[in-house]
């Protein structure tokens, strides 16, 4: 039985970061990942400190034993650093190719996070979770498969026009998806043992503050932003750290709120409705190309959505 109030958490989740993806793509367009990354960091960290005081409970600590002191901070740390780096690997593949296509690729999380939840927390795997979810990723293929039109002739025969980026940004959202699913996994183990999301989101992301902010200090690229040549380009700096402290800062802590309602396997399935959400603010807002197959795959989703709710 899904409870209103966790799906609830899981809508707003999804349209924060289908909101936030469109946001870092047209940074990107001005911005360096990476220089970008760090900068995400520092306003997500100030972010989650300040959901943190406001909505989480530090005296949790209390309670734990040393050896549930060291497991939380542990899972913590893998948390932090693989939804990281796996934003830097999303952010390049952004680079790459569009929105639109990236956003479905890093969804395949979900099949990562589905033998992992069984395994490592015991939720049951029902078959209705099992179609919807199928449902949904082969979606996720008719949005992200390339078109004909995408094609160019050369010497004679079809090529793919910058096949080469397609392939290198396909390959970083797989290495996104994966990264993101260990920093689920690991998350929901920490909610597990803490009992609060906003510490641990905000903790998670502190640490890695503290392992990058080496390379911010050491490498120039990582605050080229702030140099006088690109100071006018500071302003999609300001936009994204806002987005990652609305998504990663906010809307990532009530994805963990929903999971502990109703679990993890179930959460993470409806959160596939993202790419269907920011296929439509892409073509709105961005003005990237619309695809027919679109309404194939919206119709996938909605039944996918009807068998998870209702069997």
């Amino acid at each position: 039985m899904v409870v209103l109030i966790g799906l609830i958490f899981t809508i707003y989740a999804v349209f924060a970061w289908a909101i936030a993806s469109l946001v870092y793509k047209t940074g990107l367009e001005k911005t360096e990942p990476k220089a970008n990354l760090f900068f995400r960091l520092c306003c997500v960290s100030f972010g989650t400190f300040i959901f943190s005081l406001i909505f989480g409970n530090y005296y949790f600590f209390n309670n734990l034993n040393n050896s549930e002191l060291i497991s939380y901070l542990i899972a913590c740390l893998i948390s932090g650093l693989s939804v990281t780096v796996g934003d830097l690997f999303y952010y390049m593949s952004l680079k790459k190719m569009d929105a639109s296509r990236a956003y479905p690729l890093v969804q395949l999380s979900l099949i990562f996070i589905f033998p992992f939840s069984v395994f490592l927390f015991g939720e049951e795997l029902k078959i209705s979770i099992l179609l919807g979810g199928f449902l949904f990723l082969f979606s996720v293929f008719i949005l992200s498969s390339k078109d004909k039109t995408e094609k160019i002739e050369f010497n004679g025969n079809l090529k793919d026009k910058n096949s080469e980026d397609v392939i290198i940004g396909v390959l970083f959202a797989v290495g996104a998806a994966f990264l993101w699913a260990v920093a689920i996994l690991s998350f929901n183990q920490a909610r597990i043992i803490s009992g609060d999301v906003f510490v641990t989101n905000f903790l998670r992301v502190v640490m890695a503050v503290i392992i990058f902010l080496p390379l911010g200090i050491f490498q120039p690229i990582y605050y080229s932003g702030f140099k006088k040549g690109n100071r006018k380009n500071l302003k999609y700096f300001i936009y994204i750290g806002i987005a990652g402290i609305l998504s990663l800062g906010f809307a990532d802590a009530l994805f963990y709120k929903a999971a502990a309602i109703n679990g993890l396997i179930l959460t993470s399935t409806f959160t596939i409705n993202t790419p269907m959400v920011q296929q439509i603010f892409s073509i709105i807002f961005l003005k990237e190309k619309f695809r027919k197959r679109f309404f194939i795959a919206v119709c996938l989703i909605i039944l996918g959505n009807y068998i998870i709710l209702f069997f």
